[in-house]
């Protein structure tokens, strides 16, 4: 589910540009903007973009690891020292 949050999040930053795209493009059409102009502000709209998708990536890890935390979940390494454990403990039962 998080990760079809995440990707949801990073498709609407791809519409987004395309929509920018799409919107200068019109603007040149039209003669509103300067073919120049209209590659400055898609290339200001990516770098914001990006900008944008790596606070996202940021605010979803703080907030996996607080609810993991909340939930008081075994990690990785808890459950290999009980493998660990389980092993030593089945060596010594034989």
């Amino acid at each position: 589910m998080l990760k079809k949050a995440v990707e949801v999040g990073l498709g609407a930053l791809i519409i987004t540009r395309e929509n920018v795209e799409k919107v200068t493009k019109e603007l040149v059409k039209k003669g509103k903007l300067k073919r120049h102009e209209s590659n400055a502000l898609l290339q200001e709209m990516v770098k914001k973009g990006k900008v944008q998708e790596k606070k996202i990536e940021a605010d979803v890890a703080k907030i996996v690891s607080k609810t993991l935390t909340q939930l008081n979940l075994a990690s990785k390494a808890d459950v290999r020292r009980l493998e660990a454990e389980i092993r030593k403990l089945k060596a010594h039962k034989h």
